[in-house]
Order: structure tokens, then C-alpha cells, then sequence
């Protein structure tokens, strides 16, 4: 068995290999950067994280992003191929951008990067038979992407689909599109009139919307349009999201009230209906305010909870903007109380999970 030096001592290569399969993540981060040796062992295709923990992510300084486990209090950083940084789906990539709105997917775990194409760069396609025409109005300013989602991890396959909702600076008004792998361009599936917030999943296979008028919608990438699956019966007033857990998909509602509060909806596409979940069991969810790019839940096994995170709870941040103040909150589903998790150095922190 091949043997490699480490200091004065000599370490197998074949215990190196096994060692670094059994790390958490934080572990993990910290024994790929001993040396250049312990680097190349620690081979990222055969690691799988023994805790998906959610860490929070941030940017500590041009073109450093900082994650700190709120679990174990360790923070980690990484060189970011660009100045500005917020989580997606599937879980552990990230958009990142310049100043000039030149945009990437960037895996801070295998460190691969995927240009995306530029956001000038799109094609309107026509409607499908039946629909009505419907074209961009003046497009003025630049456009910028408000969410975004992937099908699979580029990591993993070379064959992806990537789904954004664009806006424009001036105009008020944006576009769903979608990218596959190979294309240079962006093909325009929706128009959005006044830039309302559309949440954004990859769910089973699927691009799922909801919009601010609480209709779902999917991608339907044969025909390049949208379809409509359901419209929520809830007079909504809040703050909706999308979330996949345990193989369904959720809509969890943060109600606009004296207190935070939140209830959850299990959807089903195929039927258009909707069911109210009352208890989420072993499962936290964790959702990401403001710039929200990926909302994700986390299991829990009974015997070896997280210290400080609990399951049956939501995670989400509070954030006061003429402050530039955000407080990391919990609310349990229990009990229905509420109280402050954590409070991140920095106003901009997300939730995100490591992953390949």
C-alpha cells in the first residue's frame, strides 16, 4: 500500500482514503487543507457528508465567501469567482457575479464552475398552438436575475437544465427562462409584468413556479411554455415558499401577523389539489428571506440530533432593512413560538448545504 509523508511520519494512502469518507463536513474542509497530499487523497467524487447540516454563508470580504456552522461554530472560507453570492437549488452550488452582471454557478466542495450565458442573450419563443401571442415590452436598463434554479448538479452530469426569473433596472417588468447545457442562449418561456416575485424549484423532474397570485405553474420544456397545475384556495397575506421534502413538495406559508407564524401545504401536481400538514416530524425546514434563492428541509435521525437544531421547526431570517439588521429566528410547529437562533455578522447571510 502506497504510503505518503506527512511531517516526520508516514501515513497509507488506503487509511487516508477511508478516513476522510467517515468526516463531517466541517472535518472534511479542514483535512483537505493540511497539504497538498491530504488534498489529493481526499477525494471529492467518493465523499458523502455523514451530517447535511446547513451552514450560514456570506460574504466576509471581495470575493471571499465565509460559512459558519451554527451547530458547531466553525467558520470556513473560500476564494468566490465573483463579488456577489447567493444560494440555489440543488443544494450546495451558488450564483455568483461580477459587476459588470457576468454570471456563474460555482460548487465551493468540487470547486467547478459553470459560465452562464449572458442575460442579452435571449430568445422569445413563439406561443404553442391555441396560446396567445404575447412578446418583452422595452426592455430598458440592464436585466439581473432575481431566482434561479438547476435540475441536476453539474458536478454529477453533464446534461443539465438551468431556470431563472430575469428583471430589468427600469420598467418594473421581467421573464421566466430557461438554459440546457450546450445552448449559448436563454429561451424566454413567460413574461412577468411589474417584476412580481416568483418562487423558483426543480421538483421530480420538473420546473415549478409560484407566483404572487398563488398560482403553481411547471415548465412544460417540449412545448417551451409554462402550465398551470393549481391555484392555492388561501387568501394569502405574507411570505410564500417552495420547498421539497422527503420526495413532496411543500408550500410553506409565513403569515403576516402580530407574531410569525406558519402553516404548510403538501401539494400534488398531478391531482391540482392541495392538504394542510400539521406536523413536520423528524424535519426542520430551512428558508432564505429576501434574496431567496433556495429553500431546503433537513432530516433528522432521533438518536444524533444537531446540537441547537431541533426538529419540527422552521428557520428563517428576520431582517429589518433601514437597520441592516437580520436575526436568524426558529418557530416551532409544536408549540407555535418563536425565538432568535442565531444572530450572522452579516446582514446578507443564507442558509446553504454542502453537497456535490
Amino acid at each position: 500500500m502506497k504510503a505518503m509523508r506527512f511531517g516526520k511520519g508516514l501515513v497509507e494512502r488506503g487509511n487516508l482514503d477511508l478516513a476522510h469518507r467517515r468526516l463531517a463536513i466541517d472535518d472534511f474542509l479542514a483535512f483537505r487543507a493540511v497539504c497538498t497530499s491530504w488534498r489529493s487523497a481526499a477525494a471529492k467524487e467518493t465523499y458523502s457528508a455523514k451530517s447535511k447540516a446547513p451552514w450560514l454563508m456570506a460574504h466576509a470580504c471581495d470575493q471571499i465567501i465565509e460559512f459558519c456552522s451554527p451547530s458547531g461554530g466553525r467558520t470556513y472560507q473560500v476564494k468566490s469567482p465573483g463579488t456577489q453570492a447567493r444560494t440555489l437549488s440543488p443544494r450546495g452550488w451558488i450564483l455568483v457575479s461580477s459587476p459588470d452582471r457576468e454570471y456563474r454557478i460555482f460548487n465551493p466542495l468540487s470547486r467547478v464552475i459553470i459560465e452562464l450565458p449572458t442575460l442579452e442573450k435571449h430568445r422569445l419563443e413563439p406561443p404553442p398552438r391555441g396560446k396567445l401571442k404575447w412578446r418583452l415590452r422595452d426592455k430598458s436598463g440592464r436585466p439581473r436575475i432575481d431566482r434561479i434554479a438547476l435540475s441536476s448538479s453539474p458536478s454529477l452530469s453533464r446534461s443539465y437544465a438551468v431556470m431563472i426569473n430575469m428583471y430589468w433596472d427600469e420598467g418594473g417588468h421581467g421573464c421566466l427562462a430557461f438554459h440546457i447545457s450546450g445552448e449559448d442562449a436563454w429561451t424566454v418561456v413567460s413574461r412577468l409584468d411589474f417584476w412580481p416575485r416568483v418562487q423558483l424549484i426543480h421538483y421530480d423532474g420538473l420546473f415549478v413556479t409560484l407566483d404572487v397570485q398563488n398560482h403553481i405553474m411547471t415548465l412544460n420544456e417540449e412545448e417551451r411554455c409554462m402550465e398551470p397545475r393549481l391555484a392555492l384556495g388561501q387568501n394569502v397575506e405574507g411570505r410564500l415558499y417552495l420547498v421539497e421534502c422527503s420526495g413532496s413538495l411543500l408550500v410553506a406559508w409565513k403569515m403576516m401577523v402580530e407574531v410569525d407564524r406558519f402553516r404548510v401545504f403538501e401539494v400534488d401536481l398531478e391531482k391540482g389539489t392541495q392538504e394542510e400538514v400539521k406536523s413536520l416530524g423528524n424535519t426542520s425546514l430551512f428558508l432564505n428571506d429576501n434574496s431567496c434563492y433556495s429553500n431546503f428541509s433537513m432530516e433528522f435521525d432521533a438518536t444524533s440530533c444537531l446540537p441547537g437544531l431541533k426538529p419540527n421547526h422552521f428557520y428563517f431570517t428576520d431582517y429589518v432593512c433601514y437597520r441592516r439588521e437580520k436575526k436568524t429566528m426558529s418557530y416551532s410547529m409544536d408549540n407555535r413560538k418563536v425565538e432568535t437562533f442565531s444572530d450572522p455578522r452579516d446582514y446578507r447571510s443564507q442558509w446553504f448545504q454542502f453537497d456535490l
